[in-house]
């Protein structure tokens, strides 16, 4: 049957928005990652679903949560999720792969740019996404987007962006 896993970022405390992406999705994900920069109390989001949440603390929330990065096994893979911005990914993911292939992750949520991205590194088996904000998009157009993923039986990582 395989999982599906919401996947959000930057938020930057639009409760709003985050409610949209919860009623389209309308109680039916197995997980909630959020990628940091919620400038919101976790349990607050945590109160949002029923499902396990899975966070990383972002550079604007300012001691809310208890990690920098999260890790959690999901349909077979190896999930790290984190911000991004203490791996510098406003200039390229190497440092990211680098500690996804330390921690043996398979799959990698960031945030921090606001702009979604989609990278597949083959030769190290790392699978790289970013929701882009789901409140304060920068990409062309400047329109909200999050991440569905579906983790299928057969190991294949269907990724799906969304826009507001």
């Amino acid at each position: 049957m395989g999982k599906k896993i919401l996947v959000v970022s930057d938020s930057h405390g639009n409760m709003e928005n985050l409610r949209v992406v919860l009623d389209f999705m309308n109680g039916k994900i197995d997980a909630l990652v959020h990628c940091g920069d919620a400038e919101m109390p976790p349990d607050i989001i945590k109160g949002m679903v029923e499902c396990p949440v899975y966070m990383a603390e972002g550079n604007c929330d300012y001691g809310f949560f208890d990690d920098r990065d999260d890790i959690f096994e999901m349909g077979g893979h190896i999930c790290f999720v984190t911000h991004g911005d203490k791996y510098g990914v406003n200039w390229g993911e190497e440092d990211l792969l680098d500690k996804a292939m330390e921690m043996g992750a398979d799959i990698v949520f960031y945030g921090h740019t606001h702009c979604p991205a989609y990278h597949i590194y083959e030769e190290e088996g790392v699978t790289i996404l970013n929701p882009g904000s789901v409140a304060l998009p920068r990409q062309n157009p400047p329109v909200p987007s999050f991440l569905v993923v579906d983790l299928k039986d057969n190991g294949e990582i269907a990724p799906h962006f969304y826009r507001l």
